[in-house]
């Protein structure tokens, strides 16, 4: 009996040893495949999560003053319109 014990403290004993070396090597595969990851995309030369944020959000503001600008071109063309109406009928009143 205590011959079966024993072999059974010695296996446990064995278990837990390879679970530690496992987790070891689970974290050191993980950390060489991130490794590998960040290599590749390093070479892709792809943009960051928060650059493009950035950039999105530039491009928004860029978008909305270009929309202000055209209606405000457009409105002063409508202006100039109507000035030049009425300047030609006054000429024609004129004559």
């Amino acid at each position: 009996m205590v011959n079966k014990s024993k072999i059974l403290s010695d296996l446990s004993k064995m278990a837990v040893d390879a679970m530690g070396t496992f987790s070891g090597l689970k974290k050191e595969v993980e950390t060489i495949v991130s490794l590998k990851v960040n290599k590749v995309i390093n070479k892709m030369n792809l943009v960051k999560r928060d650059e493009f944020e950035v950039l999105k959000k530039l491009v928004q503001k860029l978008v909305e003053e270009n929309e202000k600008l055209r209606q405000k071109k457009t409105s002063k063309k409508k202006t100039s319109k109507v000035i030049r109406k009425k300047v030609k009928a006054k000429k024609s009143i004129k004559k």
